[in-house]
């Protein structure tokens, strides 16, 4: 008995053993909640092995579990929240629904020199993801920023397809010297007119740098902010994915309403009135109506692009490579822009210490650019206000009017014809490359060292054609080359380190330099005698030749620390010192500091348990950066060569330079506060007060001095204060149906509080400007405009003492209180989803933003410019007969440049509008090759609000004066996966 009781255990033990090893299979189906689609590429793994699988195209896997009874699986995805199932031989078939996690989704931020977890970070930084701009019918990124971010004024200041957009970040803080933020692409230091040269469908995300915390650590450039730019790498998916975007539609004037000028009957009407009307067959010039604006801008150019990409990710290979075309042209005569782009991002672990990989992006550009910004009869977009409704720029046949035959009967040159004669042809080729390599010699320790390399090489052919009448059969030919090569290299050394579970520190040390390096050279001949060979070397002589080389060099070291307690209270520190060519020996080196504190009140025992607050933090910084921004030899005494005595080429003093020419500095404290509610509802809410001394000014000096009008100083010192408010909210978030808001609004106040030398105000001549200690830097300082007196017509001003004049004098000039710098702006947007149908919408708005329209004075010179086109309102508006109350005085009484030509120019515009459709992933069940695939119908500035008078009202500078106004896009787009 006592033996079968033994062989009885032993048997049993045995079978339970053998069934605790048996080997089982788990299949099923992992599918989104938030659509019921399948998910591809889902990680499903085996807790405690590398035993896993992801799932197919139609969110199937199949995993076998060996040697074991039971498992635990877990399933992941970017952008869902993980799940973990238990699983053994009775399981079978496990089907799961992964919900998404936006909070997992922006996880991860961007920041100077590395990245970080959301909600880690004691600085002031906003994140701009991709979605937002790989669609964009635009050249460049710029663009698509506009009315994004709560700090972050993008102005786009020019149509024309190849400007890039001006960017200011919490105001103005220079005089002189550069205003512009430090623009960072993949660790390599950029400048803005290569924001073309980047495709937008390339970019993942956009940091905007904004408090001292977030910059300082970039110590010289980062006194006017950083925007850091990163570019796509590999997902993480069982294969390559494979993603092709094509766009095509077409462009016209955003705002086309705003044409004042006359037409024929119009303008008949007016020289009969104001005399000057002799000579004219009227009865043959009625029979020509021409609306120039319809000539010079074209309300249907096309615009197309084409993207391809290819990535994938595994635990070793990390890939995403690109080819891209686009192809615009510009609304205006003559203007066009075509670019070639390549990018191949790579990452390769070579081992468990050393991970190796590069960045590198080439780009071909051809571009022909209108000229904009000079009043001048024969450039198109100024010759447009000039030309008579009577003078036809096209013969009946459809030829161009020309005074080769004499078919051209207006004033001048025929501004088409002009251009057609006298093409300018850009080219531009670009390389930017990084390589680099982390090393991680002992646990937690990281050292990343990154070369950099960004060479651009610009042509320009410009041609005048000896056959065009004005040139009295001389053409002309002139090239122009540049070289510029910038290297940079990079070293950090990265050590994070854990006590108990409670403190956590990370320490970084690091080096940078900058190696910058110009050249260039311009030749104009003249001479040339036939259409085919208008080149240099058909010319018979040379007019003009320039060459130049430039150069500076940076060298910095730097340290941040930062401490993290119960994922409560965090801290970090850093310090960074910079040296620069730009200044002499005894200022060579500037210092720089910043301190930050971020309380996770959310975290305190307190509030754990309040569950419609999601998330409460307070952060609190304080620190410095600067600004170098200057020309890069002035602070040296030059002399130059060029005058001619005697038939001897000779020398001369050029500058007197100043060797004591030290850095400015901007001291900047924020405070913040971000909040979210219920999981759905996010606020953000964050003061500044930024103060910039040391100023870079050009001073204004006596020639008896130097033999010089200004030179560099450091003097002076303005402060910029404000406020900035987000807030987004998930108002909808069904299964079937999401609908999401978002605003942004930012307030800055600028004042100088101190020019040189105890001057308290200097009038920049010219520019209706006057830098006043107490007033904003900005500040129009003009004659008041009173109107007109209804009695006799004439025109009326105020005395600076606020007394009635008929006279215009200089000195009754005064600080109007206006300026052009915009203290308000903002964005708000909308996106609406059901099922795979989306419509999204993005607004954004400038307000309380002055500027001198200069197109109006020409248009309402009420007699300086007469015998060219003037505005409607010289007809119907100015004084005629006593008792006329209107603010155009009677004709022959010209205009002045006084404030009636000062405009508000804010604004409220509609930036983008796209209604897009996803096709169901049960399409795509039979089919091997598809994978998804969308389809979007999009419009670019389709409205724009505004009280300005003038074609476009985003101006970057204080004057609107014949500039190339904004497009509006209607754009068909696809988006296809494999």
């Amino acid at each position: 008995m006592r033996k079968f009781i033994l062989w009885f255990v032993f048997l049993a033990v045995l079978t339970a053993q053998s069934l605790h090893a048996q080997d089982f299979l788990v299949k099923g189906k992992v599918i989104s909640h938030e659509d019921n689609e399948p998910l591809i590429g889902v990680s499903v793994l085996q807790e405690g092995s590398t035993n896993g699988i992801v799932t197919d195209i139609y969110g199937n896997y199949t995993l076998e579990i060996k040697g074991t009874a039971k498992a635990t699986l877990i399933f992941s995805y970017i952008g869902m929240q993980s799940q973990k199932h238990e699983v053994n031989a009775r399981t079978g078939t496990l089907n799961v629904v992964l919900e998404s996690d936006a909070e997992l989704i922006d996880e991860v931020v961007v920041v100077a020199y590395g990245t970080r977890k959301k909600g880690t970070i004691a600085g002031s930084v906003a994140t701009v993801k991709a979605e937002k701009m790989e669609n964009v019918p635009a050249a460049g990124f710029d663009q698509s920023l506009q009315g994004q971010t709560p700090g972050l004024q993008v102005i786009s200041n020019s149509g024309e397809p190849s400007k890039a957009a001006v960017f200011q970040i919490r105001g103005t803080n220079s005089i002189n010297s550069g205003t512009s933020p430090l623009f960072i692409l993949d660790g390599v230091p950029i400048s803005s007119s290569d924001f073309n040269t980047i495709s937008p469908g390339d970019i993942e995300s956009i940091s905007v740098l904004k408090d001292a915390s977030s910059t300082s650590i970039y110590g010289a450039r980062a006194a006017n902010g950083v925007v850091v730019i990163t570019t796509k790498r590999g997902l993480s998916i069982d294969k390559a994915k494979v993603t092709l975007r094509a766009q095509y539609g077409i462009s016209q004037l955003a705002s086309d309403d705003k044409w004042m000028l006359m037409d024929t009957p119009e303008r008949i009407r007016f020289e009969q009135e104001i005399g000057i009307d002799k000579g004219k067959d009227y009865e043959l010039l009625s029979r020509t109506n021409v609306n120039w604006l319809n000539e010079v801008f074209n309300d249907s150019a096309p615009l197309q692009s084409y993207e391809l990409s290819v990535n994938r990710a595994t635990d070793r290979l990390n890939y995403y490579v690109s080819g891209g075309f686009f192809d615009q042209e510009g609304i205006a005569q003559s203007s066009n822009f075509r670019r070639f782009n390549m990018r191949a991002n790579a990452e390769v672990k070579a081992s468990n210490w050393l991970k190796v990989g590069t960045s590198t992006m080439t780009t071909y550009e051809e571009v022909q650019q209108a000229e904009e910004g000079a009043m001048a009869l024969y450039t198109p977009i100024a010759g447009s206000r000039f030309m008579l409704p009577y003078w036809n720029p096209y013969n009946e046949d459809g030829s161009l009017a020309s005074e080769n035959n004499g078919t051209w009967t207006g004033t001048g040159q025929n501004p088409i014809e002009w251009m057609a004669n006298n093409p300018v042809q850009y080219k531009k080729y670009k390389l930017l490359s990084t390589v680099f390599a982390d090393i991680t010699p002992v646990k937690n320790l990281t050292i990343h060292t990154q070369f950099g390399v960004d060479y651009t090489h610009s042509t320009a052919f410009m041609q005048s054609f000896p056959s065009y009448i004005i040139n009295n059969e001389s053409g002309s030919a002139g090239r122009s080359s540049s070289d510029i090569l910038s290297l940079s290299e990079t070293t950090t050394a990265n050590y994070r380190w854990a006590l108990n579970d409670n403190h956590s520190f990370n320490f970084m040390l690091g080096q940078e330099a900058v190696n910058y390096q110009s050249t260039g050279f311009q030749a104009i001949a003249v001479g040339q005698a036939h259409d085919m060979l208008t080149t240099l070397s058909s010319g018979t002589r040379a007019t003009s030749w320039v060459d130049n080389n430039s150069s500076y060099y940076y060298l910095s070291f730097f340290f941040r620390g930062e401490y993290n307690f119960k994922d409560l209270y965090y801290a970090e520190a850093a310090v960074r010192t910079d040296a620069s060519s730009r200044f002499g020996k005894q200022n060579r080196w500037g210092g720089f500091w910043s301190l930050g504190f971020m309380w996770n009140i959310k975290n305190e025992a307190f509030l754990k348990d309040v569950k419609w607050l999601s998330g409460a933090q307070i952060a609190l910084s304080t620190g410095t950066s600067g600004n170098s921004e200057i020309p890069n030899y002035d602070h040296l005494a030059l002399v130059s060569g060029g005058p001619n005595y005697l038939g001897q080429a000779g020398i001369y003093p050029m500058q007197s330079g100043n060797s004591t020419l030290g850095w400015e500095q901007t001291w900047t404290n924020n405070v913040g506060l971000r909040l979210s509610f219920i999981n759905r509802i996010g606020l953000d809410v964050d003061f500044y007060h930024k103060k910039t001394t040391n100023i870079l000014m050009l001073v204004p000096q006596s020639y008896a001095l130097t033999g010089e009008k200004n030179r560099w100083e450091n003097i002076g010192a303005m402060v910029n204060r404000g406020v900035e408010i987000s807030a987004n909210a998930d108002i909808i978030r069904t299964k079937d149906f999401t609908w999401n808001v978002s605003a942004n609004v930012s307030y800055n106040k600028n004042k100088l509080v101190e020019l040189y030398n105890g001057v308290t105000e200097y009038v920049q001549s010219t520019t209706g400007l006057k830098f006043v200690v107490g007033h904003p830097v900005h500040e129009f300082f003009l004659n008041r405009y009173a109107g007109v007196n209804p009695a006799n017509g004439d025109a009326l001003w105020y005395t600076k003492d606020g007394e009635l004049t008929t006279e215009f004098r200089e000195e009754d000039k005064v600080m109007t209180g206006k300026t052009f710098d915009s203290p308000w702006a903002g964005g708000f947007g909308t996106s609406l989803a059901w099922k795979g149908l989306s419509l999204s919408a993005q607004f954004s708005w400038m307000a309380n933003r002055w500027v001198m329209n200069n197109d109006r004075f020409f248009e309402e010179s009420n007699g300086l410019y007469s015998s060219y086109n003037q505005s409607k309102r010289l007809l119907y508006d100015r004084w005629k007969k006593p008792g006329d109350v209107t603010d155009i005085p009677r004709y022959g009484v010209v205009a002045q440049l006084d404030d009636r030509f000062l405009e508000n120019a804010s604004f409220l515009r509609l930036k983008n509008l796209t209604l897009a459709y996803v096709l169901p992933q049960a399409w795509f069940k039979k089919s091997n090759f598809f994978s998804s695939a969308r389809i979007y119908l999009q419009g670019q500035n389709l409205l724009t609000f505004t009280g300005f008078k003038g074609l476009d009202p985003e101006v970057a500078s204080n004057i609107y004066r014949a500039q190339y106004p904004a497009s509006r896009q209607f754009t068909l787009g696809v988006e296809v996966s494999f």
